[in-house]
């Protein structure tokens, strides 16, 4: 839409960036009849939520399953509101956790996991009773916010390893108990509080995967967006947000279209958006001392794989697998924190099982993952990015015997592939990390400035799918005053 006064476009609103969050505001608010406008610097939609095509083998590139899909209570929100809930179709699917000497599935049964261990460890039976007490304690303390309860005082600064030591005595039973490898930092750099909504949360919602690949899940909100007369630019980035009297009233691309909008509504990552688009000078101090005080989580290592054979002949028959090679990975840890591309434990996915569609006839998809570290000490990612691939195909072989003589295709990621697809600071896999005392403390949809409104990871409620989703949706009422 034409403007004037040295714009080149008019719109209501302007959504920078295409992540989830950002679609998920954009579709809502076009569906409430504001003119809308996405611009993504990317040329497909998702963020970390994409999928990518290799000689007939579909990759996912970040994200390899939705918490509960469509019986997510914060996705399933997202979707009533945008009226889309029939366009997405899931399969659930399970995670397998393997150790050293024992293994066990994911179930939605809550008091599976529980039961399991105390039969394995019935030395430990109180322990194992009182932790997950207080982990569903936690978890329904959340569910009152803004109120905080005597609980989530008690571990707001708390790390989750010393929620363990409360209870835990030996130290394979604190492995078990702390499987779910997703909030990307060891425990004692993990929150209390974060970690243990998101064990409930995991275990009761369970694991789903799109049909089509993760790429069915922005796909729909564009069409669900263009649907109500909204609009979306790819290949364009937005380098400056433009205040008038302190107030947001437009963006700049990178090559030099000016856009005014009444609000702007970004899903770029926090720093970039305030320090570079906004402007430090722009910003009350106090602020930009708090955004630069914040930490940033880990960034993760991909390979991915199109195979000529079937994992389930040699016997890994579970679409998602984490592997532990010890129940100690203190040492694993400290070493990739001080920039090693060091192993605390990985992941093998294999979509194919739950859509054969994404591979040709007869072939798989495998996906390997870990976290890895944005700095590597004394050499670059890129002298490092063939030799930490290879390592990580020779630890997969070890379920899925004779891997590597049955890849077709292989590509892979590191941190500095997804900062460049995805403008993360530092390639982040979470947006903010879930360490102790960043409970509370994401930031939220409204921000200092005037009429500008953050979606995604770096907001509240933080990482995830189903929560990015309902950050955008969050942000879209409060642009409306709903």
């Amino acid at each position: 839409m034409s403007a004037g006064n040295g714009f080149d476009e008019e719109h209501d609103v302007v959504v920078i960036g295409a992540g989830i969050g950002g679609l998920a505001c954009a579709a809502y608010l076009a569906k409430r009849g504001k003119r809308v406008k996405v611009l993504e610097q990317h040329y497909v939609p998702g963020g970390c939520c994409t999928s990518f095509t290799r000689k007939g083998f579909k990759f996912d590139a970040g994200v390899l399953h939705l918490t509960g899909g469509k019986e997510s209570g914060a996705f399933q929100r997202v979707l009533a509101a945008l009226e889309i809930e029939d366009e997405l179709e899931f399969k659930e699917q399970f995670q397998r956790f393997v150790f050293p000497d024992m293994s066990f599935d994911s179930s939605r049964d809550m008091k599976d996991l529980p039961e399991t261990l105390k039969g394995r460890f019935p030395s430990e039976s109180k322990g194992i009773e009182d932790i997950f007490s207080v982990i569903g304690s936690i978890y329904d303390d959340i569910r009152k916010l803004p109120e905080m309860s005597p609980l989530l005082t008690k571990y707001s600064d708390k790390s989750f390893q010393a929620l363990l030591d409360e209870y835990i005595e030996d130290v394979r039973l604190k492995a078990l108990v702390s499987a779910n490898w997703h909030l990307w930092h060891p425990n004692w750099r993990n929150s209390a509080i974060d970690y243990a909504a998101l064990l409930v949360t995991e275990q009761q919602r369970g694991y789903f995967y799109p049909t089509g690949g993760i790429q069915a899940v922005p796909d729909t909100l564009v069409r669900a967006l263009e649907r109500h007369g909204g609009q979306i630019e790819y290949r364009t980035l937005v380098d400056r947000i433009i205040l008038e009297g302190g107030k947001a009233v437009g963006v700049r691309t990178a090559k030099g279209k000016r856009i005014r909008a009444e609000w702007v509504m970004s899903n770029a990552a926090a720093r970039p958006t305030f320090l570079n688009m906004v402007g430090e000078e722009n910003l009350p101090a106090e602020f930009v001392r708090t955004l630069n005080g914040m930490e940033i989580s880990l960034s993760s290592l991909y390979v991915y794989l199109g195979v000529d054979i079937d994992p389930r002949t040699v016997g890994l028959d579970a679409p998602e697998t984490i592997v532990y090679e010890t129940y100690d990975n203190t040492e694993e840890w400290e070493s990739l924190l001080r920039g090693e591309t060091s192993v605390p434990c990985f992941g093998i996915a294999v979509p194919t099982y739950m859509d054969p569609s994404i591979a040709p006839p007869g072939k798989h998809v495998v996906i390997l993952m870990t976290m890895a570290p944005y700095h590597l000490r004394d050499r670059s990612w890129r002298e490092e990015k063939e030799r930490a691939s290879h390592k990580l195909v020779g630890k997969a072989e070890r379920l899925i015997p004779g891997l590597s003589e049955h890849i077709l295709v292989q590509d892979s990621a590191t941190p500095l592939t997804y900062e460049r697809y995805t403008l993360n600071s530092l390639g982040a896999a979470m947006g903010w990390a879930f360490s102790p005392g960043m409970f509370m403390r994401r930031l939220d949809q409204r921000t200092p400035v005037e009429n500008l409104y953050l979606a995604g990871h770096w907001t509240m409620p933080g990482g995830g799918v189903p929560a990015v989703a309902l950050s955008g949706l969050r942000a879209a009422r409060r642009i409306l005053g709903e």
